[in-house]
């Protein structure tokens, strides 16, 4: 099952008069939510923000930007999509994101299974007998 996650992204807020942010914090979090073992499931945004007393009027100044992502980290998981075709990724994502529980696939076939059989039963034909 995956795990949910939280990670919190600080973004400083230029004093242009325009919400611009810089290339790297941007690159950053593009790059978090690229990543295909992150599958994105709430988010939240809030600001900080500094009161200064210029000539006896109160001014408030927005410092920087919080954003908050929850997600479900498939690292861990027997549903780690790293090296997985894009609609296999596609598809684990929709389902997680739905909430729909994902069983673990078979990788045994009956074959395998059958050979594994064979294989334990002359292991245990072929053990030598300990004579004292």
């Amino acid at each position: 099952m995956p795990i949910t996650k939280h990670k919190i992204f600080k973004v400083k807020v230029s004093d242009d008069g325009k919400f611009t942010i810089s290339k790297t914090i941007e690159k950053t979090i593009n790059d978090f939510l690229s990543e295909p073992n992150n599958v994105y499931v709430n988010h939240s945004v809030t600001t900080l923000t500094e009161d200064i007393d210029e000539y006896d009027n109160i001014k408030t100044i927005c410092k920087f930007v919080l954003i908050s992502i929850i997600y479900k980290d498939l690292d861990t998981t027997s549903l780690n999509v790293k090296s997985a075709s894009k609609k296999v990724k596609e598809t684990v994502h929709r389902e997680i994101e739905s909430g729909n529980p994902i069983d673990e696939p078979k990788i045994l076939t009956d074959f395998d299974k059958e050979l594994i059989e064979i294989e334990s039963k002359n292991g245990k034909e072929n053990t030598p007998a300990n004579n004292v």
